[in-house]
Order: C-alpha cells, then structure tokens, then sequence
C-alpha cells in the first residue's frame, strides 16, 4: 500500500530541518509526487479575528506508475492557545484575536517522495493594532447611510472627523463603485478608511459634511507634527522619528501614514505606507492634495492632481 499524508500547518513562522543518512552500502534515492498542491482558496493580504476560511488539500498523486494507496489528511492550525490537528476532509480555520502575520502551510508528503508545500501569508488586523493613539476620549457621530460611527474634534471652532472616511459603494458582485479599502480588503476598514478619486470624494462625506477647503487646512498652520499621531501599528512605529518633526497631535486629528493610490484601469495600485498621508482639499471646485511626507515639519501641497486616477484620503468636515 502507497501512504500519503497532507498536512496543513498553522504557524507564525516555521523552521524546516532535514537530515538524511546514509551508510556504507546504501543511498536514499527520492521520487516525486505528481500534481501542483492546492487548498482551494488564497487568503486576502488582510485578516480581522474571527474571519473563517475552509482549505481542501488536492492536486498532488503518488504517480500512477505506482502502488495504490489511501490517501490521509493532517490538518494542524493554531488558536489563540494552542497548536490543533483535525484528521478530517475538509479543513475549517477561524482566525485567531491575535495582530500580525499568520502563516498556513500545506504540505503534501509520501514515504519515498520529495514533499510538496504551499505557504499561505496574510496579516491579522484590529483595532488592537493600533496603539498609542487613543481617540476615547472624543465625540462621535454616526454616518446615517451605513451606521458607521466617527469620531470628531473640533479646531478653530468647525467639526473635522478625527480619522479617516470608510464609506463605499458597491455592486452586487462587490466591486468597489465609490471608494475602495486599503489593497480592496474590507479588514482594513476600520484601521486604515477608504481611498478615493477627486471624482469620488466629492460625493463620499455624510450630508451636512464636506471636503475641507484648502484655506481650512491652511488655517491649521502648515505643522505636520501639530496633526500627526505617533502610534504603532502591529508593534512597529508609524511615523518614523525625524528630529525636526515633532509629533504633538495637538489637533487630535490623528494623522497616520497609510499612503495613497493610483489606478489604471479602475484598478486600485497602493504605495507609499509609512511615508505619506494624502488628504483630498477643495479649491473653488478643483482637486488639491495636503500630504505630509515621514521627514518634513511642514505640510506640503500638490495641485493639478488627476480626478480620476490618483486616491488620497478623506477628512471630511462639517458645513
């Protein structure tokens, strides 16, 4: 009888470690396994805790050439305590509540055979990813068209929202019609808001809000680190520390470096995390970017700016 054993491994990181021996009078020589291993699915860059994926191993063969066999299943992930192993069909995972990189690994193993491996990576996001920026403390309103609540601060005598938008439209496949999260993953919503064209920006804020205007960021007097928070995401800082920025949030507008996109095609291109904040700005009805870059004090600005194929963020604020 041919064995075959698949095993599916959770782990944070793996170490594989081979030895072989061999003595005087004999090799081991090993053959390989026919197929390209599959488990079904491919997980999204971002996670949130309690998402549940179903993995089916299939695709590797001891090659016909050779003894039949009953083929077994091993499947091993990792809960929030402890390492589990399920020697079932079908393999169930619910992400654990703990932040950061999660690592499932596939591997397709026979006596006498090279193994076969497929390592599925994602990232495990919560709110508990970010620390060091606590907004408990401000009030909220509540976005009547999707129930999602904000918190606001008020500068200068006017309401700004104290982070960023996350307001969609979608089709009934889910293709992002207005707006789009962070690599178009849903996890991120609440961490990160949405990106959005000048096109789309200027219908996303909640009624009786609106894109600021130039002069309205103006007013808050150009100092990045007056608007920036010096939070960690995942345990690593955001804001790299550059001693001529000083990070104070004394707006507590709790600006985070999460970047900007471009498209081609309406297809969503992220960059520039943990370097940049885009914010779109309002000039008399044209398209202006506010953006602090990690090493400069002052907040700096860029017009002519594509309506259609460029994404920055939004901070809306109350008319």
């Amino acid at each position: 009888m041919k064995y075959i054993k698949v095993v599916a491994a959770l782990a944070l990181g793996a170490l594989v470690y081979a030895s072989c021996k061999k003595d005087e009078d004999s090799t081991t020589t090993y053959k390989s396994l026919s197929g390209d291993l599959s488990v079904g699915v491919e997980l999204p860059v971002f996670v949130n805790p309690g998402d549940q994926f179903i993995f089916k191993s299939s695709g590797v063969e001891v090659p016909d050439s050779e003894t039949d066999a009953e083929v077994v299943r091993v499947y091993t992930y990792k809960n929030s305590e402890d390492n589990v192993k399920d020697t079932i069909d079908t393999y169930s995972v619910t992400i654990p509540d703990i932040v950061g990189e999660y690592t499932i690994t596939a591997t397709a193993e026979a006596k006498g055979y090279y193994t076969k491996t497929k390592k599925l990576t994602t990232t495990v996001v919560s709110q508990k990813s970010l620390t060091e920026c606590d907004r408990k403390d401000l009030p909220q309103i509540v976005d009547a068209r999707d129930s999602k609540r904000y918190r606001i601060t008020t500068i200068n005598g006017k309401s700004w929202l104290a982070e960023n938008l996350a307001y969609y439209q979608k089709d009934e496949d889910g293709k992002y019609l207005l707006g789009s999260s962070y690599y178009s993953v849903k996890a991120t919503d609440d961490i990160m808001g949405g990106f959005y064209t000048w096109e789309d920006a200027i219908k996303a804020c909640p009624e009786g809000w609106r894109i600021p205007t130039v002069s309205e960021w103006d007013s808050l007097g150009g100092i990045s680190g007056d608007m920036m928070c010096d939070a960690y995401y995942n345990g690593e800082r955001l804001w790299e520390f550059w001693p001529e920025v000083k990070k104070t949030n004394k707006y507590k507008l709790y600006i985070m470096p999460f970047g900007y996109a471009t498209l081609i095609d309406k297809e969503y291109s992220f960059t520039g995390f943990n370097d940049y904040a885009f914010y779109w700005a309002d000039d008399n009805g044209n398209p202006v970017c506010k953006y602090i870059f990690v090493s400069t004090p002052k907040v700096l600005e860029w017009g002519d700016v594509s309506k259609t194929d460029f994404a920055a963020q939004i901070r809306c604020i109350k008319e």
